[in-house]
């Protein structure tokens, strides 16, 4: 036992050899109970310092993450821990030993380990801004592809949709006797540019309104009546600005869209009206790209043709339909309202000479064209019904 003792004492603080670890230190202490005592409180309260759970075990692996380089020695080990559990709890004592190589782990444990709960906020921070960052990236994505589109909508892209391409054949196959005039309109279609203003012209019920209801199911339309335009007050027609601003109001932010005015004819004679309107119409070049349609069912004034013809993309007309025309319109009429059963050729001669017509040159023109057939289809199928 005296052997043992003093082999404890006689190991110097600069013999400990870098290579041995603290499991090797304990393995080496002496076999002096009281001593080995002694050192195993100390590794207990140690534990319960740094890891509020005593636990024997957690000793290796806490001093070889701390002090994995510095000396091995069992003395200097034993005051290593004599040394930190002094200055944490006054109860226990053990020699102090002042070298400096036991001062310099004095310095080394205390430090903090570094833990997942000491890195949260820094990782949270850090999720924080990147967050930022993908929010404020956002609008400015938006506005560049909103400029993106802006610049590129041009007449090359509208033909191609797939919008104009469902509008186009619904017009095909449903617009009933106007062949050369929706090939006309289809043309027009076809050299857009930003801004196009076609005005169709045509006696009543020849298509013009139906028209404009089968654009507006297909790509969006704003259909405006030219008595709504005269009902604004006086300023909206002594200043083009003011009637500018509030055709915009109904524009919608579309890439391309359709304006049609109906019943231009219906405007007064005073040239102030015509002109303000080709103004305030030229005007929407700057900030829509938009197909303007002027739909006129009677004459205009010559002044305001003369305007309109500054103006104008193309004039397209429409003509008056034929009996056999009106034939078509009645059985497109009946499918629309699903008559049941359908009609004979019986009825629909009943239909057909309920329609007023004029001769010209031996051809039979109906006068209304086909505005009144949805109303004389319903009437012969109740009166079938009965």
């Amino acid at each position: 036992m005296d052997d043992s003792m003093s082999s404890v004492h006689s190991i110097s603080a600069m013999d400990i050899s870098p290579a041995s670890s603290p499991r090797n230190a304990m393995n080496q202490f002496p076999s002096d109970h009281l001593l080995v005592n002694t050192f195993q409180q100390q590794q207990q309260s140690l534990s319960n310092i740094l890891f509020s759970e005593p636990n024997i075990n957690d000793y290796p692996l806490i001093n070889k993450n701390l002090i994995s380089y510095e000396h091995d020695d069992t003395s200097n080990a034993y005051c290593l821990f004599s040394s930190i559990l002094t200055e944490n709890n006054g109860d226990m004592r053990s020699p102090i030993i002042t070298d400096e190589s036991n001062q310099l782990r004095q310095r080394i444990i205390p430090e903090s380990i570094p833990s997942i709960a000491d890195a949260a906020p820094i990782i949270k921070k850090s999720s924080q801004r990147s967050c930022y960052r993908i929010f404020l990236c956002i609008p400015i994505m938006i506005c560049i592809l909103y400029s993106m589109s802006q610049y590129f909508n041009t007449s090359v892209i509208l033909p191609r949709s797939t919008n104009w391409q469902n509008a186009s054949e619904y017009l095909t196959k449903n617009l009933i006797g106007q062949e050369q005039g929706l090939e006309q309109f289809k043309d027009a279609m076809e050299k857009h540019k930003n801004l196009s203003i076609v005005l169709i012209e045509g006696p009543i019920g020849v298509g013009k309104s139906y028209l404009a209801s089968s654009l507006e199911k297909f790509i969006p339309t704003t259909l405006i009546s030219t008595n709504t335009l005269l009902g604004l007050s006086p300023h909206h027609w002594t200043e083009s600005n003011r009637l500018s601003s509030y055709l915009l109001s109904y524009l919608s932010p579309s890439l391309f869209q359709f304006l049609i005015i109906d019943d231009v004819d219906l405007l007064p004679t005073d040239a102030m009206y015509c002109q303000t309107l080709t103004t305030a119409l030229t005007s929407i070049d700057n900030n829509k790209n938009v197909f303007i349609l002027l739909l006129q069912t009677g004459t205009i004034s010559k002044i305001c043709k003369e305007n309109f013809d500054n103006i104008m993309t193309r004039y397209i007309q429409f003509n008056m339909l034929q009996r056999h025309h009106i034939r078509a319109c009645i059985k497109n009429e009946a499918d629309i309202q699903n008559v049941q059963p359908p009609f004979d050729n019986q009825q629909i001669e009943n239909i057909l000479n309920s329609v007023k017509y004029t001769n010209e040159k031996g051809i039979l023109y109906s006068t209304t064209g086909c505005k009144q057939i949805p109303s004389l289809v319903m009437l012969e199928s109740k009166r079938t019904a009965q």
